[in-house]
């Protein structure tokens, strides 16, 4: 890595040359915490991508070079590979990167939905990229169309790997925290749940639906994501081409174990995008087991010679539908307190709102989705 050492403008502004290499060139885009530069690197003659964190945190360093240490270790054409890191004179961190000519997928689709043929293609790239990062031991958590990048050359490739962690470190195994961005998240971030591949695998499962439809599957503000998805899958339109519907079920699955693995999906991906359906049967493995819920009707005996048969019962008096409205009420408290303690754990602030019991007498579908919610909130309390 390369010493931080920089011209600085007066005041302590943005500097013009990074570590005494990188000259800020032009601003490619901005996030929360973050700028990317086309910066000149004057030592090679060649122009590169510079991560600047702009609003560093305590560990916004810490994290910045873990960044640049998991992306130094992989070397794979769907990747942007990582040149160099430090930290700026007032502590902001930076990571130098390849420039890829081009735009991010977000931009491509505000143009409109993208053929099957072609989202296939993109999602064979991507699946492929994931099937080896995954190998290597890390998982992305935060796939999603702003994070892939659409070269001129061509290629696809996946970037910001800023909250990438270890598969087998604490902080991802570790219940209770929800980590990327609430329209992308599996079912098992929402609830603060233990996350593995099967999570990056599900969020691409939306991003392809994203990209053949044009629309954003779970769109709207945490609480309202967070509600739609625990209260219906993805609605995959009946009317794609052969091939997309199972595999999309599949990879959005509700349960991880159920989902295809990255290397399964770029397969199935592939064969859609030479122009078939997907060969590649995509079922959970043997240990999967699929709760089905039967009707609660009682079983009478069979009537014989010696039981005559009972008088049918009187047809029941129509109760009055209970109205969802309460049920609402509460899970929208629920996700409240979980947002509001996932706030409190990284702000090290007390929560002090009460978590609504969850009623027995709810719809067995709709308690269980309360009671693992007001557990992540309860889980997120106790960190």
């Amino acid at each position: 890595m390369t010493d931080p050492t920089q011209a600085m403008p007066a005041g302590g502004e943005k500097p013009v040359v990074v570590a005494s290499r990188y000259r800020l060139l032009s601003l490619l885009g901005r996030g929360g915490t973050a700028e990317v530069w086309r910066a000149e690197d004057e030592a090679l003659a060649r122009d590169v991508a510079l991560k600047l964190v702009t609003v560093p945190t305590d560990d916004s360093a810490a994290r910045a070079g873990e960044e640049a240490r998991l992306l130094a270790r992989l070397n794979h054409p769907g990747l942007v590979p990582v040149y160099d890191a430090g930290t700026d004179e007032r502590g902001h961190p930076w990571v130098v990167m390849e420039l890829v000519e081009g735009e991010t997928l977000a931009d491509t689709l505000k143009r409109g939905p993208l053929p099957p043929a072609r989202t296939a293609a993109i999602g064979s790239s991507l699946a492929a990229a994931l099937a080896y990062v995954h190998g290597k031991g890390l998982l992305h958590r935060d796939v999603k169309p702003a994070n892939i990048l659409m070269g001129t050359d061509g290629r696809v490739r996946l970037t910001d790997f800023g909250i990438a962690r270890l598969v087998d470190s604490a902080r991802v195994t570790s219940t209770g925290m929800m980590v990327g961005t609430a329209s992308y998240l599996a079912p098992e971030q929402v609830a603060g749940e233990p996350v593995g591949p099967a999570a990056d695998v599900y969020a691409l499962g939306l991003v392809l639906l994203e990209s053949l439809t044009g629309q954003r599957e779970y769109a709207g503000s945490t609480v309202e994501v967070a509600l739609a998805r625990l209260h219906r899958p993805p609605q995959v339109p009946a009317t794609l081409p052969a091939g997309w519907q199972g595999l999309l079920r599949a990879m959005t699955d509700r349960e991880p174990a159920a989902r295809p693995t990255p290397a399964q999906a770029a397969t199935a991906l592939d064969d859609i995008a030479r122009g078939g359906a997907a060969t590649t049967v995509i079922a959970p493995p043997p240990s999967v087991e699929r709760t089905t819920v039967l009707p609660r009707t009682a079983v009478a005996p069979a009537p014989s010679a010696r039981t005559a048969p009972a008088p049918a019962a009187p047809r029941p008096v129509p109760q009055p539908r209970r109205s969802s409205a309460p049920y609402v009420v509460v899970l929208l408290v629920l996700v409240a307190a979980l947002a509001a303690a996932a706030y409190a754990v990284s702000t090290r602030e007390t929560v002090l709102t009460p978590l609504p019991e969850v009623s027995s007498e709810l719809p067995d579908t709709l308690r269980s989705d309360l009671q693992r919610l007001r557990d992540a909130a309860e889980r997120l309390e106790e960190r």
